[in-house]
């Protein structure tokens, strides 16, 4: 059961997007984030071996990547993104890494908010737009990210990363 106020679904107004934990740029400025995508996956292989009916008999544990992370932002808020990263790796934006949490939620008494958050991310590259007409400039960013977690839940495995050491 979904959790509505006056027929509400969480929308893009339910979010808050924070790099580095900072709601803003260092000048107080809006990061101008426009959009945001993000795909993971666990790449795991069926075993199968001699068994009459033909079903698997397993699977492995698999691969985990966060496969894909892509951004949008106004010219202006990438602008303050570079900078706040740049002054951190002596004027290189790509050298740094950083967190990025997403929390979604609405102003409902006892509602519990949705936290997704990255770890580790690093800006992989830029494609900058610029066309004719009414439409703001952006600036399409690719960002890799090595963990992701909804709630604290994650789709890897949490217990074969203990045994190894890792968070």
């Amino acid at each position: 059961m979904a959790l509505r106020v006056n027929l509400g679904i969480y929308s893009w107004t339910s979010c808050v997007f924070k790099i580095d934990n900072q709601p803003t740029g260092p000048d107080g400025t809006s990061w101008g984030l426009q959009s945001l995508d993000v795909s993971e996956k666990r790449e795991r292989k069926k075993v199968r071996a001699n068994r009459q009916d033909g079903r698997p008999v397993g699977r492995t544990s698999g691969r985990y990547e966060v496969d894909s992370v892509t951004m949008k932002f106004l010219k202006t808020g990438f602008e303050a993104l570079t900078t706040y990263l740049a002054a951190q790796a002596q004027g290189s934006y790509g050298d740094v890494s950083f967190g990025l949490m997403i929390q979604i939620a609405e102003p409902i008494p006892g509602a519990k908010p949705l936290l997704i958050s990255l770890k580790d991310c690093t800006i992989d590259g830029v494609k900058d737009g610029h066309e004719e007409g009414i439409d703001e400039l952006l600036d399409e960013v690719e960002v890799g990210c090595l963990s992701l977690t909804r709630n604290g839940k994650s789709l890897y495995s949490v217990i074969r990363g203990l045994q190894q050491g890792s968070p």
